[in-house]
């Protein structure tokens, strides 16, 4: 090790401060923008090439425009909610109990969302059965919502 050590040590790095000053202005100048061509938006461009990232996306807009559309309810906190909370209490647990459930993460991994609602559905009516008020009873509606809106979507 100490041979590493010092190897390193006894090592000099001869630059000039000319050199430093001369690679300084050649990296100030390529790093110079045009105003006009700098264009601010939140929008990101996804290539047709994944279609399991584009699926993704418009499942994941299909989601937020349904809880949306559902509106707010109030959980047993009596604090205003949508039904994204339940949605993904509902997916965990499918997902314990052995059941695969599409992500709205964009790995392109399980994203079948629209065969997938109706199991969705299915497993909160049995949860409702044995767990009476677990999930609100608008749940069905906000499934029954997303489907169609998956659908008109063009979701998979």
């Amino acid at each position: 090790m100490n041979k590493i050590y010092s190897n390193i040590n006894s090592q000099t790095l001869n630059i000039s401060k000319n050199q430093t000053l001369e690679k300084t202005k050649i990296n100030k100048g390529s790093d110079k923008t045009n105003d006009k061509n700098i264009k601010c938006n939140d929008t990101i461009n996804i290539s047709q090439k994944n279609e399991n990232v584009i699926n993704t996306k418009k499942a994941w807009d299909a989601f937020k425009d349904t809880c949306s559309d559902i509106g707010y309810i109030k959980n047993d906190l009596a604090i205003d909610t949508d039904m994204s909370p339940y949605y993904c209490i509902a997916l965990d647990l499918m997902e314990k109990q052995g059941i695969p459930a599409p992500s709205f993460c964009l790995d392109g991994e399980s994203n079948n969302f629209l065969p997938f609602i109706d199991k969705l559905k299915d497993f909160a009516k049995e949860l409702n059965k044995t767990n009476p008020g677990f999930l609100p009873s608008q749940f069905l509606d906000f499934c029954d919502a997303f489907k169609e809106k998956l659908a008109q979507y063009g979701c998979k």
